[in-house]
């Protein structure tokens, strides 16, 4: 195994009104994360950066002595990919790269993520919470409804954007995925599709907390593979344009700030919606496990990208295009250490920046 962090560039552009071809080489450099990066690689970290892995969005809390109702979600991308299209006069560039995670072991993943959720009950227990058991759930008819919408762990989706993830949950408990998870709107699974499914579910999260008397608590972790970047395109090139488009990938593991967080239902407060602690850093483990990249693209793209730019020039309109699809893999044991080691902490940061939540300041609004 090897901790090198490789850079997977892909950029295509073209020259002149005239239709003058040129495709740059490949480049380390990496666009700057937005978000800050901080490396978690145990329990011990995360407690230590918890006030700088989560922003508190609202104003609600839940009390040492409250009652919960405990979720807990791991998700692993292990598709993803952007398109980029450059529309400059006579000077079109389209650049596309799909990155495709291998080597995910579902059992080990599994024994972890099982570890984790167990984790996750104690230190709610231990910080004074209430745990609502499986059967006091079971006496609420809105949270019986809820459970069309948990899937058995694990399980594959779509998420969009020609993306797809692995979901789990514990074992015995499965995936809850929340009302109105943007990954999942268009994914086409049943109770989470529609808006008016999610409607429902929504009204549902809201009477399972007043008639379990818990606050509907989840804490959501995602970990990508691959960190995409972009440049070139946007809404204005055909004005601004350069006639360059551009998607670079990082192959290492992180997890992904805008796709994890912990949201609870208040009780009493459910009217007042979801409040959120939102992962705000992009957080690597000690140790990469990504161990290899290959550029698997079909000859059948290779050609069709050819015929495409040779088009562009023969109509003296300009187009170059570029269609790759890269290999991720990652080694199944590495991915266990990393996944328990950075996780743990992060859960346990969550959990720390919850119980300070009855005295802080009100967070951000969404």
């Amino acid at each position: 195994m090897t901790d090198t962090l490789i850079s997977i560039p892909r950029r295509s552009f073209i020259v002149g009104a005239a239709g003058l071809v040129a495709i740059a080489g490949t480049s380390n450099a990496i666009a700057k994360q937005k978000a800050n990066i901080v490396t978690v690689s145990s329990r011990a970290d995360g407690l230590s950066q918890s006030g700088a892995l989560f922003t508190r969005y609202g104003k609600l809390a839940i009390p040492a002595g409250g009652r919960v109702m405990p979720l807990f979600q791991v998700e692993l991308i292990t598709k993803s990919g952007k398109r980029v299209v450059d529309r400059k006069y006579h000077a079109n560039a389209t650049a596309t790269s799909t990155f495709q995670v291998e080597g995910i072991d579902a059992v080990a993943v599994q024994r972890v993520v099982d570890t984790l959720y167990q984790t996750f009950i104690s230190d709610l227990t231990a910080a004074g919470y209430q745990i609502v058991s499986p059967a006091e759930a079971e006496a609420s008819e809105a949270w019986r409804k809820l459970k069309a919408s948990v899937k058995p762990s694990p399980f594959t989706s779509e998420t969009g954007d020609d993306g797809s993830s692995i979901f789990f949950g514990p074992s015995e408990a499965g995936v809850y995925v929340g009302a109105g998870d943007e990954r999942l709107m268009d994914s086409g699974i049943a109770g989470i599709a529609s808006f008016g499914n999610v409607a429902s579910q929504a009204s549902s999260e809201f009477y399972a907390t007043k008639e379990l008397q818990a606050a509907l608590l989840s804490l959501e972790l995602s970990v990508a593979f691959v960190d995409i970047s972009t440049s070139g395109g946007g809404k204005f090139s055909n004005i601004f344009g350069t006639g360059e488009a551009s998607v670079k990938g990082k192959a290492l593991m992180q997890i992904v700030p805008d796709r994890s967080r912990l949201w609870f239902h208040q009780y009493p407060g459910a009217d007042k919606g979801k409040q959120e602690l939102a992962l705000e850093a992009v957080v690597h483990p000690a140790s990469n496990p990504v161990t290899d990249t290959r550029d698997i693209t079909s000859r059948a793209s290779k050609l069709g990208d050819a015929a495409g730019t040779a088009l562009g020039i023969l109509t003296g309109t300009g187009g170059s295009y570029s269609t790759k699809t890269f290999e991720v893999t990652v080694d199944p044991q590495a991915l266990s250490t990393a996944l328990d080691a950075s996780l743990s902490g992060i859960s346990a940061a969550a959990v720390k920046e919850l119980t300070e939540l009855p005295s802080a300041a009100p967070g951000k609004k969404r």
